[in-house]
């Protein structure tokens, strides 16, 4: 069970008009959607759920020949108002709006197509139901990618003027489940020593990004400075006292050490160990 929960409730929106053409056009990318959420991976186990809860499109086509709404009375049956709108369907133009989806960048496929005619109006379509789905809301991958395009059945495509206005409603969900603390091994603690001359900053390690833990003493009779590139100076950084009286135990600094000294050589001499 996951231990932490977070949501979020988002839109898009996508106008299609003649410009657009008749190639499959990406309208949503489910995986935009966790972005955001994808920095607590390094932490978390992420299980994500993805819900378009609404799709809907107004639809506006004056290039058209305009179709008469079909004529329905409350005496007929399922089949006769059926028989009514596929007879208006079939005696006037329309075009057809297709709807494709496909997991990452792989192909697409074909879900369903709705055929749209002029109304004389702009006309507001549900498509969530039937056309995606026959439940409440659309459940989607993670992956999932959805995307539409323009059917030519006889009558032409989109002409000047037309448009079809595509909106939606989606929530998100993220279930974070803790994962178990790693333990790194340390390996070997490897001995060094490097002299340091005066006037002249010089780097006695090189950077480790492994690094687990670094010991560092000055062996010498001379004072030494330490930073962390090539600007060490005396007077600045970590000091260090001769003849084993400045020692460093660094566990958290992965990149180079430089060293220089004053008033005379000295040497660094130490231990340094990486996780494997």
């Amino acid at each position: 069970m996951a231990e932490n929960q977070l949501g979020n409730t988002k839109t898009f929106r996508r106008s299609i008009t003649s410009a657009d053409g008749t190639g499959i056009i990406e309208i949503l990318n489910c995986a935009d959607s966790f972005l955001e959420y994808d920095a607590l991976s390094s932490s978390y186990y992420l299980g994500k759920s993805f819900y378009l809860e609404a799709f809907s499109g107004a639809i506006y086509l004056p290039s058209l020949q305009q179709a008469p709404f079909p004529e329905i009375f409350p005496e007929m049956n399922s089949a006769e108002k059926i028989a009514a709108m596929l007879a208006i369907e079939g005696d006037y133009p329309f075009v057809g709006l297709r709807f494709h989806a496909r997991k990452g960048t792989g192909a697409w496929s074909t879900l369903a197509t709705a055929r749209l005619q002029n109304k004389g109006r702009e006309t507001t379509i549900p498509f969530t139901i039937p056309y995606l789905t026959i439940n409440q809301l659309k459940i989607l991958s993670p992956d999932d990618r959805l995307g539409i395009s323009i059917i030519n059945y006889g009558s032409g495509v989109l002409g000047a003027g037309d448009y079809i206005n595509l909106e939606g409603d989606f929530r998100v969900n993220i279930d974070l489940i803790a994962k178990p603390q790693q333990i790194r091994t340390i390996g070997v603690g490897l001995p060094y020593g490097v002299e340091i001359p005066t006037g002249m900053p010089t780097r006695f390690r090189l950077a480790n990004t492994n690094r687990a833990i670094l010991y560092a003493t000055n062996t010498g009779n001379a004072d030494i400075w330490i930073a962390g590139n090539s600007s060490v100076a005396i007077g600045t950084g970590i000091y260090l006292a001769p003849n084993g009286g400045g020692n460093l135990t660094e566990q958290t600094i992965t990149g180079e050490l430089w060293a220089i000294a004053d008033g005379g050589p000295s040497r660094i001499s130490g231990v340094e160990a990486s996780y494997v």
